[in-house]
């Protein structure tokens, strides 16, 4: 175990995590963490990775995507006056 010191950093308080602590969690120098408060313990884990649209569908034009799903949704005969053109 561990032991580090609190510090000031503007109005909030930091701490430097040890590098063996934080190469047992798999942190590593600029990753985002999730931090909570629980059970009176402090929490720290890696965040999700967050992406954007650009990102998620890099790769692939509209018409490949739209192709790949083609046949994902089956929403039943159409009903009523809708006209679905593909």
């Amino acid at each position: 175990m561990s032991q580090v010191t609190v510090g000031r950093w503007g109005k909030s308080l930091a701490i430097r995590l040890p590098g063996e602590i934080a190469k047992a969690a798999g942190i590593s120098d600029g990753e985002r963490v999730e931090i909570e408060a629980r059970d009176g313990n402090i929490v720290i884990h890696p965040a999700a990775p967050r992406f954007t649209l650009h990102e998620l569908f890099a790769g692939k034009s509209p018409q490949e995507w739209r192709a790949a799903y083609a046949g994902a949704f089956d929403w039943g005969p159409d009903v009523g006056r809708e006209a679905v053109e593909e």
